[in-house]
């Protein structure tokens, strides 16, 4: 947006203040009586400084290409074509930013003003109000905006390189995650099938000792897995290569298959997982593998950081025609306020000093769930209390 400041307008600096003065300006002036007054004014103005004169806007267009201007001082009225289409023709012949314009003209008004504007003059004035002090005001005024217009196009074409930089990384990022989790997913899956072999005792009888040490590296290549799992999901979803597959599923077949997918977890913890259904009767269009994955990995968080033998509420209510809730609630170790925004960010996770608080993910797993919910247009939500547990919630459309 263009500003037009009038002689002593108190939006200046002090002339003491000035650090930007024109070295070379051009007239475009087609009254040579005028023309000598604008350069006379100038010289007064300014000093020494360079000055060009043409008459009519093809001569301006001729020099413009010829030589670079720090101001232009245009008449409205030209021979050939009027100031505001010489200023137009500039800008679109201009490869970088043409210099800064202030249009004059003898009569004025409101729409020789509007069009001014609409050329990207930079100031409007009568030539009855020009003076040394206006002149040289509206110079000012020109160069100052000018620079400030040239810094925030250098800075926004700076955040592009920069942003162009940063896609390309984060491409390079994801397609290392993909490479790598192939080539490392076959031997590792090999791995945990021959250690399986070992601990089932097919290859020969062993020892307590050493089915409990082949447990832990069985326990570790699902780890991994896990890991990798989670790295290429996360890739998937940057890159926006998760399409949903949606159907109208059942509420019930839901929390089947997630009570389902979560009962090793149970087992290892003794834990108990109470189910609260008042939607029986209620469907939803989801894909119903990716809620199951969220709700999934919200009851196995709730398991994991909770006390053996605790009990974990998978509840779902409908308050509202339009929507389901799901809740995961625990009574575990809870989080505290400073944290509930941010265990949703990727990477993030909330320190502890146990052991089975600090647990062994990436901070991938509710970065994901929070994607997968916000891809079905739902949104998802932590209460909690330290020392009381959690709720976490999950809301959707139906």
């Amino acid at each position: 947006m263009n500003v037009f400041f009038k002689a002593n307008s108190p939006g200046m600096l002090p002339r003491s203040e000035y650090t930007d003065i024109p070295e070379n300006v051009l007239i475009v002036e087609d009254d040579p009586t005028y023309s000598q007054l604008l350069k006379r004014l100038l010289l007064q103005a300014f000093g020494n400084i360079q000055l060009d004169c043409c008459k009519s806007a093809q001569e301006a267009l001729t020099l413009a290409k010829r030589k670079t201007y720090q101001v232009l001082l245009v008449d409205y009225n030209l021979p050939d074509q009027s100031g505001y289409e010489l200023l137009i023709e500039l800008h679109r012949s201009a490869t970088k930013f043409p210099p800064p314009a202030v249009m004059l003209t003898a009569d004025g008004g409101a729409e020789a003003a509007r069009k001014a504007l609409q050329a990207n003059a930079y100031d409007f004035m009568t030539k009855a109000d020009v003076n040394t002090n206006s002149l040289e005001r509206a110079i000012i005024n020109a160069l100052q905006k000018h620079a400030l217009q040239k810094a925030v196009y250098q800075h926004a074409q700076d955040l592009e390189t920069t942003n162009a930089s940063l896609k390309k990384r984060n491409r390079e990022i994801s397609d290392f995650y993909q490479t790598v989790s192939h080539e490392v997913k076959t031997p590792l899956a090999a791995s945990r099938e021959f250690i399986s072999l070992i601990r089932d005792g097919v290859l020969g009888p062993i020892s307590y000792e050493q089915a409990e040490v082949l447990d832990y590296a069985l326990s570790s290549c699902d780890q991994i897995a896990s890991h990798f799992n989670d790295l290429v999901e996360t890739t998937r979803l940057d890159s926006r290569k998760i399409n949903l597959k949606k159907q109208e599923t059942s509420i019930n077949t839901i929390l089947k298959r997630t009570t389902a997918s979560c009962t090793r977890a149970i087992d290892e913890k003794r834990a108990r997982l109470v189910i609260s259904n008042t939607c029986e009767s209620c469907r939803i269009n989801v894909d119903e593998n990716r809620i199951v994955q969220v709700l999934s990995n919200l009851v196995s968080n709730a398991i994991k950081y909770s006390p053996e033998e605790s009990s974990v509420t998978l509840a779902v209510r409908s308050t509202d025609p339009s929507l389901v809730v799901f809740c995961v609630a625990d009574n575990g170790f809870g989080i505290a306020p400073e944290h509930t925004e941010d265990i949703f960010n990727r990477l993030y996770q909330v320190g502890g000093t146990s052991s089975e608080h600090t647990g062994a993910g990436l901070g991938l797993g509710l970065s994901i769930a929070k994607d997968l919910v916000e891809l079905h247009s739902g949104r998802i939500w932590v209460e909690s209390h330290p020392g009381v547990g959690s709720q976490f919630y999950v809301e959707l459309p139906k």
